[in-house]
């Protein structure tokens, strides 16, 4: 059985003509499909049928869906560490900047504040992803484990705080969400369906919570 590993780097040291690696391995988890098995895409949301499955991706922010992407240019006000709230220009700002969230270091802090001043989703992405690459340690040590809550509380406050948006979401109703990337293989669908597709799965978690909601309130008033 062949198994598949990917190499956590945590330092490089030069020996004369060689390189010295140090890190440690970890499994690579096990890829889903896009378009998750029936129970799932019930579990997910009730309202997309398994058996008649219509997908709607998005990826670049011009796309029709553009606007359910990270990178869309919607602020989010969302609380610091000290409950104080700030207004972060994209989702894709908060994300990356939580990578060193809570990490008690002058240089980690620095790093957040450089993300939320990054003058746009493309280039907090980019320096965000750079300063994971290049300061590991600096990473906070439990951000494999709490990155898909941290981008589902982004979502959930950016589309509470664009009702447009918020509507085009609930006008997906029945449909399978696909972020598009080629290279994202854990937020992404992959090219060929080999990714995880986290991003449409929260987004469909997501909008099967609003349908929710807006039944009750209209059972309410009625």
């Amino acid at each position: 059985m062949n198994l598949q590993v990917q190499a956590i780097v945590s330092g490089v040291k030069k020996i004369g003509p060689d390189m010295l690696i140090s890190g440690f391995l970890q499994p690579i988890p096990d890829l889903s499909p896009v378009i998750p098995q029936a129970d799932e895409i019930s579990a997910l949301d009730p309202t997309v049928s398994p058996y008649d499955t219509k997908i709607i991706s998005f990826y670049k922010t011009w796309d029709p869906y553009g606007a359910l992407s990270n990178f869309s240019p919607h602020p989010v006000r969302m609380p610091d560490e000290d409950g104080t709230y700030f207004m972060w220009s994209s989702v894709e700002h908060y994300y990356q900047a939580h990578k060193f969230v809570g990490v008690d270091s002058p240089l980690a802090r620095d790093f957040v504040e450089q993300i939320k001043l990054a003058k746009s989703p493309e280039e907090a992405a980019r320096l965000g992803r750079k300063l994971q690459r290049e300061n590991p340690e600096l990473v906070r040590p439990n951000w494999e484990s709490v990155k898909i809550e941290v981008m589902y509380r982004a979502l959930k406050c950016k589309f509470s705080m664009h009702p447009h948006l918020k509507s085009m979401l609930c006008s997906t109703a029945g449909s399978v969400l696909v972020e598009g990337s080629p290279h994202d293989l854990f937020w992404g669908g992959g090219r060929e369906g080999e990714g995880l597709n986290y991003l449409g799965r929260l987004l469909m978690q997501l909008r099967s919570e609003i349908l929710k909601e807006n039944s009750k309130l209209k059972a309410n008033s009625s």
